[in-house]
């Protein structure tokens, strides 16, 4: 793939051939984890410092080699393609290599949490599987010194109110898989797509925020959904509301979102969404013009719950514990890796339009899974059971397991936040 990154100037063709070389048989699912991290005797913010000592002794111990940007410890990750990593207000993210075996993906994660939780300890630090910090808010969180964070941070406040929430106070689950080609493509992300808020709901867990319960049961999917209209949830409503080639549906619609950054020589040139991509292609900057690598940074600057690049990144989901982080990669092999099942959800979502998506997205947020989809017939949770049902029965028989008690949870109409609440009843 290299060839495809060289400082040349970039034509549609050359952004079209990134994806056709992403293209993969291989049927693995990779799993990012983040939970928030806080002092663990005032749960104040976490101090930066005390952080990227975790960082440097979790590295020695696993052989990880530390990543910066400039001076600022920002992660570490090993030759296997697993790695640690810091978000904007210090939240802390485990990104396991793809396997086809969630056994494996689920040994490895139990292995590095504990790891990293006796870490914490030592260091005074306390890190919460929830979608939302529970504590402070972002007035009270310093962003880390990462000169990307600083950016974004500094433009997407301009863009939407909650996006400082979701910056430096939100921690998510994101499932990767493989596709094998455009039509594979297609096939699952508009699956991933319309199954989105329903599983948004159903994973819910962020119903607490500044000490006190809110009336939301994920603050995390409210506040990713109002960070930025132009790049977040369905900016790209030609992919479910149009029939098209999936790679070049996604590539207009990235094009047409406003840049916020440029790279060149380790320094960081502000766009300040002046122009986007598509004008970039044809115009320029100044002196600048388009490169592959400029596609990469600015396709990562984009938010939507369901993300193309190098694989399919499906990222609606709040932080759980470990044994749930499994049971979520678990529903997408069953789906999105059995064909027949695709194109089943598919059909049975299928009436289903940008809009609808949208507003069953709000209702998720707030509602968890209680709430009735009129186009569809059905309440929420009868959605999300017929799902868990169809993922569970193309699973391997070791795997089933993984969602045994969410379809018990899902049987009695509620989501994971609902447990979270009936422990202050």
């Amino acid at each position: 793939m290299k060839n495809l990154i060289d400082e040349k100037q970039i034509t549609y063709e050359d952004i079209k051939n990134f994806y056709i070389s992403s293209e993969k048989i291989d049927e693995k699912i990779g799993i990012e984890y983040e939970r928030i991290s806080l002092n663990n005797s005032d749960f104040k913010q976490a101090d930066f410092n005390n952080i990227f000592e975790i960082i440097k002794n979790f590295s020695k111990l696993n052989n990880f080699e530390l990543v910066y940007d400039n001076e600022t410890i920002i992660g570490a990750k090993n030759n296997n393609g697993s790695s640690i990593s810091l978000e904007p207000g210090g939240q802390f993210e485990i990104s396991l290599a793809p396997s086809e075996n969630l056994s494996e993906l689920h040994f490895v994660l139990d292995n590095y949490i504990k790891q990293l939780d006796i870490l914490a300890e030592r260091f005074n630090i306390k890190f919460f599987a929830i979608g939302c910090n529970p504590k402070i808010t972002y007035k009270d969180i310093k962003i880390l010194n990462k000169r990307r964070y600083q950016i974004m941070a500094n433009y997407l406040f301009k863009k939407g109110k909650f996006a400082p929430i979701m910056m430096r106070e939100t921690a998510g689950i994101q499932i990767n898989v493989d596709y094998k080609n455009a039509q594979d493509a297609e096939l699952k992300m508009k699956a991933a797509i319309l199954m989105s808020p329903f599983l948004t709901g159903f994973f819910a867990n962020s119903p607490f925020r500044n000490n006190k319960l809110t009336n939301y049961k994920s603050i995390r999917a409210l506040a990713w959904k109002y960070t930025g209209v132009d790049r977040c949830n369905l900016f790209y409503k030609n992919l479910i509301d149009e029939k098209g080639n999936i790679y070049e549906q996604y590539i207009d619609s990235i094009l047409n979102v406003p840049m916020i950054f440029i790279v060149r020589n380790n320094e960081y040139i502000e766009l300040n969404g002046k122009i986007t991509f598509k004008e970039f292609m044809k115009n320029g900057y100044g002196s600048y013009f388009a490169t592959m690598e400029d596609y990469l940074t600015h396709q990562s600057l984009c938010f939507p719950d369901v993300r193309l690049k190098n694989c399919i990144e499906i990222r609606n989901h709040d932080s759980q514990n470990p044994e749930i982080a499994i049971a979520i990669g678990a529903i997408y092999k069953g789906i999105l890796y059995n064909k027949n099942a695709t194109n089943e959800i598919i059909n049975f979502l299928s009436c289903l339009n940008s809009d609808d998506l949208e507003k069953i997205g709000f209702l998720a947020s707030k509602y968890g899974v209680d709430f009735y989809v009129e186009k569809l017939n059905f309440k929420g949770y009868e959605i999300v059971k017929r799902i868990l049902y169809l993922a569970q029965y193309n699973l391997e028989p070791n795997e089933k397991k993984y969602l045994d008690w969410l379809i018990d949870l899902v049987t009695s109409k509620r989501c994971v936040a609902d447990l979270l609440l009936e422990t202050i009843k």
